[in-house]
This record gives structure tokens, C-alpha cells and sequence, in this order.
């Protein structure tokens, strides 16, 4: 089997205000090329093709087949013997196979670092609601279930080879499906028998079982210490995502593809499934030892922290990213021919539309006043004088205009300034008031203690 690298082809972005050389114009320059940088780096993970998993080869001008050094060869050779064994599959090398497994790693954690980028406001919002605080062993646990949750599809779905090289044609006499159990065993066993213990405990046909089994250990445990799972239904849920992984890659994505590039084994299902069972063992025999991933919530009555509050603000930054990358990439093909997109002021136009919405126009429409990153973290805008009632439309646009409208007239760069400035003024004043909340006279509090005042002036009424 030969193997070709897709080179992704360089992603074309103008960027006017450099052509025109306007000053004040330097920051959206800038965050136009972060956009084109994001989108570049998120091509060339996605559109990157390696051998497949299963079929090896040891082909030099390959990325992944470079072969170790001669010293190396000297000095141990029968690990580096890249030679075939009796059964279904041909020896790599562990190297390679190690490399493989590294590299859908890095996939796994490229698309976990896309979720987190997109979804951490959800899951802060998550915190405080179920827990009253953003409370870390808990995050830890969640954060390292969905990381898990992305290696599961990656190292499914990854590495797609390249079918515009005659892929399916070449590969047509390979066995698909493999559905003898522990063939695996009799592989590992002939191994040993042709090239002895020492050199089976380095081989790919044995790692490639272990690692089987300890890929599915983190599920079972998982299972046992968050979910509470017993030890039949983490068997039973541990085989059915086996059983459902086998037959993706068998049927190639479900016929998606052209032809399958994996082999579907019944054997992966028996070692997927050992591994969720060590997995549960291991969660119960350290479950005491473990804080608990679901705590009680506690009472937030605040006031709130100025950690609280900068995480806020550092969310509406996020979020505020989100949405003009967004908004950038819909609106830039769709209205070409339509308006100038050269012009150096439609580009300020789109960021003033963007800000203002997001920490403007819906702050308003909310009762709590808050921004979206203020909402994640369960804070509200009130008035300064303390009064349950929420803040005044007046106060919200007065605090668009200190926060946001640098970022419409500079750019990104613009925040660089004005959120140092604001943590200064936050962290000097007695009740870590923002710039932005002293000029338009708010104060930012827990949603418990506006619930807890209208509680109080109800029963006063009451009474």
C-alpha cells in the first residue's frame, strides 16, 4: 500500500485595512489574522492523511515510517525488525505503531481544545448551576470524560487515507471483517514461537492488544465512579460502543466512503470489553480514596469574587470571538459583489453590530442585565443602591460603551489596554467595582442574593 500526504492548499485572505495603511485600523487587521491563522491551523489537522491503523507500511518518504537510526539498529535489533508474522496482520514495528497512536492523540486533543473553546461557557454555567460554584475536581472529571468521549471518535474516524490514489482498487483483497475470536491470542502465540519472549513484549502484535484493552479502561471507570454504573451495565454498555466502533470502520462510516480502511474485528470487541471491566474494578477499589465528582451544592450568596468576575469578563471575550469568527465567515462569501468588502470601515460596521448586540441590545432584554459571560457565571448587573430591581437601560449601554466601543474603533487590541486598567481599578476600590461598573453605577451580585432579597421584600410585604 502506498500512502500521499493531501498538502493543504494555503488559505486566501485579503486583508484592506493593510493595504491602505490606516492607523486606527492596525487591531481588526490583527484579529482578522488570528481568524485566518485559527482557520488554517483547524484545515491542516483535519485534512492531514496517514496510513491506516491495521495495514502497515514502511515506505521512507512517509511521515510516519521514517526508521530509526543505524546505532539504535546495532544495538537492538529485533526491535526494529520490520518483518511479517503468521496471522491477519503484518509487523510495523512498534515505533510506528506508536507514532500512530501519538498523532490520533494529538487530533483527540485538537478537536477537545475546538469543543472547549466553543462549549466553556455552557459548562461553567453548568458548574454554578448544579453545584453553586465552579467547583475543580468535579470540572476535572467532566473536562477529562469529554477529552475521552474525543479520543473515542478520533481514533474511530482517524486517519481517513487518501482515495484519489486507487486506495479501494489496491486494497481489495484485504479481509474486512475478521470474525474468528482470539485470533489475536493465536497471532501473539506464532510470534513469540518465530521471534521469542523478548522481542513479542516490544511488538506491535502484542501492544496492539494491550492497547485495545486500556483504551476502554478510562470508560468502565468512568461508568463506575461518576455514572454509578453497576458492573453488568458497564459490560453491556463497554460491548454495544466496541460493537458500534467495529462497525463503523467495517462498513466504512456506514457507506460513506468509497470502501472501508479498517478491518472490523470481533477480537477488538473481547479486549475493549476486558478493558471497561479492569476499569470498573479500578474505580470501585479507589472510590474511597477519590473526592466525590458530585458534590452538594452550596449556598451563593456572594458577594462575588474578583476571580468570579474576571472569568465572566474573559467569557464575554469568548464568546464574543465565537460569534464574530461566525459572522465573519457567513457574511464575508455572502455578500461579495454585494458591498465593498475592501472598505476599511465594514469590517468596524460588522464589530460595532456584533458588540452591541451581544453586550447591549440582549443585556437589555434580560431581566438580570448581564452580559453573556456575566450569565455564565450567574452574576447580575444591579444598582448600585442595592435594590432588587434591574439595572437601567441607560447603565447597560454606558457600560457597552466603556468596555466595547475601543474594541469597535481598535480592534482586539483595544481589550490588551482596557482590561488591565479595569482589573487595577477593580482590585483598588472596596467592593472590586469594575471601571465599567462605576460609570454606569451598577454593582455586580450573585443571582441567590437577588433571589434571596426579593424573598426577604415579599415577606416584608407579607407581614
Amino acid at each position: 500500500m502506498t500512502s500521499s500526504t493531501c498538502a493543504p492548499q494555503p488559505l486566501q485572505v485579503t486583508f484592506p485595512h493593510w493595504r491602505q495603511g490606516a492607523g486606527l485600523h492596525i487591531g481588526h487587521s490583527f484579529t482578522l489574522w488570528i481568524h485566518w491563522r485559527l482557520g488554517r491551523w483547524i484545515r491542516g489537522v483535519l485534512v492531514r492523511t496517514r496510513v491506516p491503523r491495521g495495514v502497515c507500511v514502511t515506505q521512507p518518504d512517509h511521515p510516519l515510517s521514517s526508521r530509526p537510526s543505524p546505532l539504535l539498529r546495532r544495538l537492538w535489533p529485533r526491535f526494529f525488525k520490520f518483518r511479517g508474522h503468521a496471522g491477519r496482520r503484518n509487523g510495523c514495528g512498534s515505533v510506528l505503531l506508536v507514532r500512530i497512536y501519538v498523532v490520533e492523540g494529538a487530533y483527540a486533543l485538537a478537536l477537545f481544545s475546538a469543543l472547549t473553546f466553543v462549549l466553556i461557557s455552557w459548562f461553567v454555567s453548568r458548574q454554578y448551576a448544579r453545584y453553586g460554584r465552579f467547583a475543580g475536581w468535579p470540572a476535572g472529571v467532566s473536562a477529562a470524560q469529554i477529552f475521552y468521549g474525543c479520543a473515542l471518535i478520533t481514533f474511530t474516524l482517524f486517519p481517513i487515507p487518501d482515495y484519489s490514489t486507487n486506495y479501494c482498487a489496491r486494497r481489495a483483497d484485504v479481509q474486512r471483517w475478521q470474525l474468528d475470536p482470539l485470533t489475536s491470542l493465536d497471532n501473539i502465540t506464532a510470534y513469540a514461537q518465530a521471534n521469542g519472549a523478548l522481542a513479542t513484549a516490544f511488538s506491535p502484535v502484542l501492544w496492539q492488544v494491550m492497547l485495545n484493552v486500556i483504551f476502554f479502561v478510562p470508560l468502565g471507570f468512568f461508568l463506575a465512579y461518576r455514572s454509578r454504573r453497576s458492573l453488568p451495565t458497564t459490560t453491556a454498555l463497554a460491548a454495544g460502543t466496541s460493537v458500534l466502533i467495529e462497525l463503523t470502520q467495517g462498513t466504512g462510516l456506514w457507506g460513506l466512503l468509497p470502501c472501508p480502511y479498517r478491518i472490523a474485528d470481533v477480537d477488538d470487541v473481547i479486549t475493549n470489553t476486558s478493558g471497561a471491566i479492569l476499569g470498573w474494578f479500578l474505580a470501585v477499589a479507589l472510590r474511597r480514596s477519590l473526592p466525590d465528582p458530585t458534590p452538594q451544592p452550596t449556598a451563593d450568596p456572594g458577594p462575588p469574587s474578583p476571580m468570579r468576575q474576571a472569568v465572566g469578563v474573559l467569557l464575554d471575550v469568548q464568546i464574543y470571538l465565537i460569534v464574530q469568527i461566525g459572522v465573519f465567515v457567513l457574511v464575508n462569501p455572502a455578500l461579495q459583489g454585494i458591498i465593498d468588502l475592501n472598505s476599511a470601515y465594514v469590517f468596524e460596521v460588522m464589530v460595532t453590530l456584533v458588540t452591541f448586540t451581544l453586550f447591549a441590545f440582549i443585556p437589555m432584554l434580560r431581566d438580570d442585565r448581564a452580559s453573556p459571560g456575566l450569565a455564565s457565571v450567574h452574576l447580575v448587573v444591579a444598582r448600585k443602591d442595592g435594590s432588587t430591581h434591574p439595572a437601567a437601560l441607560w447603565s447597560v449601554l454606558v457600560r457597552w460603551i466603556v468596555r466595547w466601543l475601543p474594541v469597535t474603533l481598535f480592534g482586539l487590541p483595544a481589550l490588551l489596554v482596557i482590561l488591565p486598567i479595569e482589573a487595577l481599578v477593580s482590585w483598588r476600590t472596596k467592593q472590586h467595582r469594575s471601571l465599567a461598573s462605576m460609570a454606569s453605577r451598577t454593582v455586580l451580585v450573585t443571582r441567590e442574593h437577588v433571589r434571596d432579597a426579593k424573598r426577604s421584600e415579599a415577606d416584608q410585604v407579607s407581614t
